[in-house]
Parts: C-alpha cells; sequence; structure tokens
C-alpha cells in the first residue's frame, strides 16, 4: 500500500486539507499510493482531514500505561541540523520505498535500497518541482514518478538512473471545482507502461499511462479517498458510501450514520483487503464536544470498533494483523504527537522512538503484505531538529 500510502494512505476533497497518502482508483488495476500536501514555503507534509482537525474533547479511554517494547526505532535521519527538515514515504513492498524531504533551504528525495535508504542526487534545476510535489510513487529502486504543482503539465521522474521531465496532459492534475488550484492527487506506479494518477474532486475518472500515452479512465464515482491493498482490490470512499473494486466490478455499501444523523464526515479509509477496511466517522456539531468514532468493515457489515484515541488524528496505518497504527495529536497540555495502536477494539499508547519530537507532524505507512510499517518524524538532537525515518517490525 503506498501512503500518505501513502498506504500510503488516501486523499480529501478540498473542503478538508488532508492529502492522505492513499492509493489511486483504477478500472483494471491499480494499487496504493502516497500523495503530499504542500504548505506554503514548499514543506511537504501529511495534511489532515476537516473531520480530523476538529477538536475531540470526549475522546474514547485509552490504556494510559505506555507500552514497555514499543518496536519503534530509527533507521536514519535525513537532512541538515536547524532547517527544519520534514517528508513523506511511499511503501510497495519490503524492497520497494521512496521518500520526499524539504526544508529551509533542504531538498533530497531518498529510495529504499536493500535494506539501506539512500540519497538520490536532485539537480539544483530541478529542485522546485520537488518542492512543490503533490503526489509521487515508485515501482522500484529504479522507477519513480513525481507530480508537481511547480509545472502542472509536466511530471519529474527518475529512470534509467538519471532524472528526466516528461510532459503530461493538463487534465492528469485536475483543478478543484470552481477551478481554486489543483486538486488533492494520489498516484500509483505499478510499471514504467502503467502509471495512474486520481484526482480527487475533478470528476469520476482517473489518468492512466501506457507507456506512450496518457488516456482517461473512467471510475464509478469521483471519491474522496481511496485505499488499495492490490491492482484488484480497491476501496473508494464517497460521502458515508465506500465501493470495493476487484479488477472487474465495484460494489457499494454503506457506512452507517451516526443516531439522529447530526452533520458529519467519514474520513481516513484504510484497507488491508475486502474483508477488512477502516473509516474515522466524526460528528460535526457545533461547540467542543465533538465525537468520533472507528469502523470496520469484516466482510458483512461495518461495524462500531472503537473511538479515537487522541483529539485529532493525523496519520492512520493498518498494522498487517488486523488492527491500525495512528498518530494522534493531544492538544493538552502543549499539542504532542503521540503513537497508538489499536488491537482487540482497544487503543494503547506506545512511545515514539527514543529522540523523536513529539511536537512535530510524524506519518506512518503499512508496508504490505508484513506486519511492519514505515514512517516518517523529526528527531531533536543538540544543534537542533532534523528528519528521520522510522520503522516498526523487521
Amino acid at each position: 500500500m503506498r501512503t500518505a500510502r501513502g498506504t500510503h494512505r488516501v486523499g480529501r476533497r478540498p473542503t478538508a486539507s488532508r492529502a492522505l497518502i492513499a492509493p489511486a482508483v483504477l478500472a483494471s488495476a491499480l494499487v496504493a499510493t502516497a500523495a503530499v500536501g504542500v504548505l506554503a514555503g514548499g514543506r511537504p507534509v501529511t495534511s489532515l482531514s476537516s473531520a480530523s482537525q476538529a477538536t475531540i474533547e470526549g475522546k474514547t479511554v485509552i490504556a494510559r500505561t505506555v507500552a514497555k517494547t514499543a518496536g519503534w526505532r530509527v533507521v536514519t535521519t535525513v537532512g541538515p541540523d536547524n532547517e527544519d527538515v520534514s517528508g513523506a514515504l511511499a511503501a510497495n513492498s519490503v524492497a520497494d520505498a521512496w521518500s520526499v524531504w524539504t526544508g529551509t533551504q533542504y531538498t533530497s528525495v531518498e529510495r529504499l535500497v536493500g535494506a539501506e535508504w539512500t540519497r538520490v542526487p536532485v539537480p539544483a534545476a530541478l529542485t522546485g518541482y520537488v518542492r512543490s510535489a503533490v503526489a509521487f510513487d515508485g515501482d522500484s529502486a529504479s522507477d519513480f514518478w513525481l507530480f508537481d504543482s511547480y509545472r502542472a503539465n509536466h511530471a519529474l521522474r527518475f529512470t534509467g538512473g538519471k532524472w528526466t521531465l516528461q510532459q503530461i496532459p493538463a487534465w492528469v492534475l485536475p483543478q478543484r471545482s470552481g477551478g481554486h488550484g489543483l486538486s488533492a492527487v494520489t498516484a500509483s506506479v505499478f510499471a514504467p507502461d502503467n502509471v495512474w494518477v486520481f484526482g480527487l474532486d475533478a470528476g469520476p475518472y482517473a489518468a492512466h499511462y501506457n507507456g506512450d500515452a496518457w488516456s482517461r479512465v473512467r471510475l464509478p464515482a469521483a471519491p474522496d479517498e481511496v485505499s488499495a491493498v492490490s491492482a484488484n482490490d480497491i476501496w473508494a470512499l464517497r460521502g458515508n458510501t465506500a465501493w470495493y473494486g476487484n479488477g472487474k466490478t465495484w460494489t457499494a455499501t454503506k457506512i452507517p450514520k451516526a443516531a439522529g444523523n447530526p452533520p458529519q464526515d467519514f474520513a481516513d479509509l484504510t484497507a488491508t483487503g475486502p474483508k477488512s477496511a477502516w473509516v474515522w466517522r466524526t460528528i460535526l456539531a457545533p461547540g467542543p464536544q465533538t465525537e468520533a468514532d472507528v469502523l470496520h468493515w469484516n466482510g458483512a457489515s461495518w461495524q462500531r470498533v472503537a473511538g479515537t484515541p487522541a483529539n485529532s488524528i493525523e496519520s492512520v496505518a493498518p498494522d498487517g494483523s488486523g488492527g491500525l497504527w495512528a498518530i494522534g495529536l493531544d492538544v493538552n497540555p502543549s499539542g504532542f504527537n503521540l503513537f497508538y495502536h489499536l488491537t482487540g477494539g482497544h487503543w494503547t499508547e506506545v512511545n515514539p522512538p527514543a529522540g523523536t519530537l513529539t511536537q512535530a507532524p510524524e506519518t506512518l505507512s503499512w508496508i504490505p503484505g508484513t506486519h511492519s510499517l514505515w514512517g516518517t518524524a523529526t528527531s531533536l538532537n543538540r544543534k537542533g531538529t532534523d528528519g528521520e525515518i522510522i520503522k516498526y517490525g523487521p
């Protein structure tokens, strides 16, 4: 899964600012992807959905005894100190992952080669594309695509051991409804001749590249979010309707609304297969007493399994064992980003790796087919801060 993978995980309509690291959708084949929200100044971060941003005072009771063995560790650090470096990551398999990083004057693309993360030098003339990334993905350590707002009619591609600019039709990165800037997008790269881009709030279609030309592929609707485990195992979300696609047909299921049908939002879709998908349902009631629930598709119906563990949710990823990992922002007393693990219907707060700055954003990306995850975070050292790539599991 490629998240904001991203399972990488997933994307939101412009009414919400979250650009999930989620997979793109398809007609015959699509898989997970990573998307990056870009702040002013070109700093890529994972954004939040409107539901997740709502303050949640009535959050669920969680185990406050921090797990003694969290399993999270720092694999490597990225960038110089005091550059405000942050990044996002897309993981597709044990041996296939890419990450994009920017800081005040720092720009970097990192790839996983074997068990080691290595920097792929970017020519100075191309850093503007990296700093304005809206989505990226790669099918191997030698094939990587980055879509950007710097010049929306060009994609930056690493192939054959070098960087190239590849022209793309303007509709591949569509405008938001009303024409106010680019839509949030997700990208899935399965092979050099099988690239997909999906724009949210931009019509029910995906853009597909077959190695020679781009074409539009019709979808059942224009989803708010998409999550895919494989080319034939895709979930899409629009409002409280979730579609499952097996590569040939789409089946719709209705996610139950809260009692009384108050204003509510459905977000943070993440899936691990046809019989397992997760969605956050947030009641957008006036005042501070906003409530949120985690709902799970068990193959037959959607069921509430837990409340939310924190005031807001920043990143969500499966754990590969039937549960979830989440990064949650606890606004009291001073806004800490904490790790939470959902197993058996119960949340447990888990220690981040030693040295991780919990007052900076963190992102998660499940490694498909495993019980492991990659993540991005910020480390605190004697000289300041730098970016870090973290991992859970072997």
